[in-house]
């Protein structure tokens, strides 16, 4: 055997174990997983039975309660309807009443329509009995309303002559009056006008007495 088959042999035996180490050591690990794996597997059934048991129980305590709350809306029910049969007979009860009521109200209002109605009949008669007379009235003294005034516009005839006679005195009253009023302005305006030329006058006396007075002293 050559050295270069004795290189290759020895590689070959080396790469051999360096597999065989490489499985013993695969086979370890995998042996160790399956170890990990059955642990769990047992782990995890034995938590989903006791979940199982868990479920189990609520589901017995939740059909319990169920089974009560059943019972209790059975008895609710027929609670509610001994109560709905006494409530319908008290309002048959009452829409009776009312019924009855609601009937004698009627035939009283229909006593009290006819009675209005006999009433207002008779009141009719005495309304046109007084709207008769009134009119009767009202003629007559539309009658004597105009007599009457005819007689005022008579009489205003003459009142109007009167009353003509009466404006012109005045007029003529008030006229002289103007004329002596104008007379007695103007002697007063006169007078005035004497009696102020007479203070000047004085004035004058007065003023030339003093300068004489003080001319001589």
């Amino acid at each position: 055997m050559t050295t270069e088959e004795e290189s290759e042999l020895y590689k070959a035996q080396t790469e051999i174990r360096h597999l065989k180490d490489t499985i013993s050591a695969l086979r370890d690990e995998l042996d160790h997983l399956n170890v990990t794996k059955a642990d769990a597997v047992q782990k995890a059934v034995a938590n989903a039975h006791q979940e199982h048991l868990q479920l189990q129980a609520t589901a017995g305590a939740l059909r319990d309660e169920l089974e009560s709350m059943r019972v209790k809306m059975g008895d609710a029910v027929q609670q509610a309807k001994a109560d709905a049969h006494g409530e319908i007979v008290q309002l048959t009860n009452t829409a009776q009443a009312l019924r009855d009521e609601l009937e004698k109200m009627r035939s009283e209002r229909i006593e009290a329509v006819q009675r209005t109605l006999a009433d207002g009949k008779q009141e009719a008669g005495t309304l046109i009995q007084t709207a008769q007379a009134l009119r009767d009235e009202l003629e007559k003294l539309q009658s004597e309303k105009t007599e009457t005034v005819q007689r005022t516009k008579a009489d205003g005839h003459g009142e109007a002559l009167q009353l003509q006679r009466t404006v012109g005195s005045l007029r003529d009253e008030m006229e002289l009056m103007r004329h002596r009023y104008d007379e007695q302005k103007q002697d007063m305006e006169r007078d005035f006008r004497d009696e102020n030329q007479q203070l000047r006058d004085t004035i004058t006396v007065l003023r030339q007495t003093l300068e004489t007075q003080n001319g001589g002293n």
